[in-house]
């Protein structure tokens, strides 16, 4: 061995002994995540040095006593994180969180049910969303609600189930007593228990590991329980996914492709696939699953009606005939349901359900609107996503189109996940571009809280001469500028995808209670909208 790889040696080591021991200094500690984050060489001494023993044993020693122990470190938790792009440094950030908890759990006036505990190193991004908690987890049993982002960590469920949804677009149910190990945005490794996941159309990767790993292309849906350290199963609903065994070098050793009604189980260090018959009541589902319409009280659309929007769709079952939609306002500006497949565009509950599809589906205003440029207008409307992605929920396009297979637009509602700009995950963008004309350029402002999938959101966007706003549950964001403009050309409405020609950026989820102004609505008017609202929806 080298004097250098000694030097290293010893400086980990040190490090090491110090973080158990609690004696660095806020200073220290920063030089030490700035060390493991530049400096390669002393990052590989660090992992070799920590002692995954110990900490495996600890964390098998807080399993429920029936919980079978190993003799020893099962292979898997060494080499299974391999697979991903970023592994050395995301283990590393595992570990060194477990190491710096100052507080242990039996110190705690009450018993925690459900916890995260996240990396303490700086410059990791959020990498999912909690959606949904249940069971027997209360409030004072976890710090976690759901529209908490969460970094790379450890997640412990002791009760109850907690579902959570990856920036990738992977949605994870974990039932407890469960352990989860968040890696990336397409990746964690369950330690313990079973979770459920379900990978929508389009996304490209996701990882779940454990004694064997489940990678998932594109759509599936699958269950995966761990009954020992080194047995386990995978139960898959829709799709299909691979199953890998990798060995101590980090190789694979197995790869088993597993169906839709297969199951996939990991014993005697073998992968053995076998037919299944899935009941839908053992089925372990997630989100999204119903369709919770927004109570609507009479006292919300009598205010909204006092405010005098232009038009103002409720999407109630009587005011549909046939393709068209009722105005609340008046006899014009009526809403025209575009879809060749029934299902992906339709009235449910008294909200409007755009659902995934290869074909246009969208609502349009089937007659222009006169002059909405020419001086201040309003959007405001409620919104549920089922799922974090792309999508465009409500556009203003001109009638004038430049080309035929690409419309531009006035202004853009939607909801950004992964988009091509710096936000925040899952939020919502409200773009306004004059002249319309162009592709480039415009205003943009983005929500400054997440949209959760799954609960309604209250969204309001405003144009007037000072700039643009944009308020998500009555929590403004703006832009300022001077927009005094000179347009008296005519606009329409798209609802629900990009524009009318494209299949871009379809948004799945819900739509309620959409209404359009020739006016800029205060703020002292978008607060009363949603406080009337408030404390009546179902989420």
């Amino acid at each position: 061995m080298s004097s250098n790889s000694q030097k290293l040696e010893s400086e980990a080591r040190h490090a090491i002994d110090r973080l158990i021991d609690g004696s660095f200094s806020d200073e220290e500690f920063a030089a030490l995540e700035l060390r493991l984050l530049e400096d390669d060489a002393f990052r590989q001494a660090y992992v070799e040095q920590s002692d995954l023993e110990a900490e495996l044993e600890t964390r098998f020693n807080s399993l429920p006593v029936e919980w079978p122990r190993p003799a020893a470190t099962p292979a898997y938790l060494k080499f299974s994180a391999l697979v991903l792009a970023a592994t050395v440094l995301l283990i590393l950030t595992l570990l060194a969180l477990v190491l710096l908890r100052s507080e242990p759990l039996a110190t705690q006036p009450k018993p925690r049910l459900l916890e995260f505990a996240e990396t303490r190193l700086s410059g990791l991004r959020p990498i999912a969303i909690v959606t949904k908690i249940e069971g027997a987890i209360e409030p004072e049993t976890t710090a976690l609600k759901p529209g908490d982002h969460m970094k790379p960590g450890v997640m412990n469920v002791e009760q109850g189930a907690v579902q959570i949804e990856f920036l990738s677009g992977a949605v994870v149910r974990l039932n407890g007593p469960a352990e989860l190990h968040l890696l990336s945005d397409s990746s964690a490794t369950l330690i313990y228990g079973q979770a459920s996941a379900v990978v929508p159309p389009g996304v490209k990767t996701f990882t779940l590991n454990g004694p064997m790993s489940a990678i998932a292309d594109n759509s599936s849906e699958f269950t995966y329980a761990i009954q020992s350290p080194n047995t386990c199963n995978i139960d898959v609903y829709q799709g299909e996914l691979m199953t890998s065994l990798l060995g101590e070098s980090g190789d694979t050793l197995l790869n088993e492709l597993v169906r839709a009604n297969e199951t996939a189980t990991f014993s005697g260090g073998k992968i053995h696939i076998a037919q299944g018959a899935f009941a839908q009541s053992n089925r372990t589902r997630v989100l999204p699953l119903d369709q919770a319409s927004l109570s609507v009280s009479d006292a919300y659309a009598a205010t909204i009606i006092a405010d005098q929007p232009l038009v103002y769709w409720r999407f109630e079952q009587e005011d549909q005939q046939g393709d068209m939609i009722r105005n609340q306002m008046s006899d014009r500006y009526a809403g025209h349901l575009h879809a060749s497949e029934p299902e992906s565009l339709q009235l449910d509950h008294g909200s409007l359900d755009f659902n995934p599809s290869k074909q246009p589906r969208y609502l349009k205003l089937d007659e222009p609107i006169e002059h909405l440029n020419a001086g201040d207008f309003t959007v405001e409307f409620w919104v549920r996503p089922q799922r974090m992605h792309w999508g465009t929920i409500f556009g203003l396009l001109p009638l004038q189109q430049s080309e035929p297979d690409r419309e531009s637009h006035l202004c853009v509602i939607e909801y950004a996940n992964q988009t091509n700009l710096v936000h925040r995950p899952a939020t919502i963008r409200f773009l306004f571009r004059y002249p319309p004309t162009t592709y480039q350029g415009g205003m943009n402002v983005f929500s400054a809280e997440t949209c959760t999938p799954g609960m309604w959101h209250h969204l309001v966007a405003v144009r007037d001469s000072d700039g643009i706003r944009l308020y998500l549950n009555g929590k403004l964001r703006e832009v300022s500028d001077n927009l005094m403009l000179d347009d008296l050309q005519p606009y329409t409405a798209v609802l629900g995808q990009l524009d009318s020609v494209r299949l871009e950026r379809q948004f799945d989820g819900q739509i309620d209670e959409v209404a359009i102004y020739q006016k800029a609505l205060s703020a002292a008017e978008v607060n009363q909208h949603y406080k009337v609202m408030s404390g009546n929806q179902a989420y």
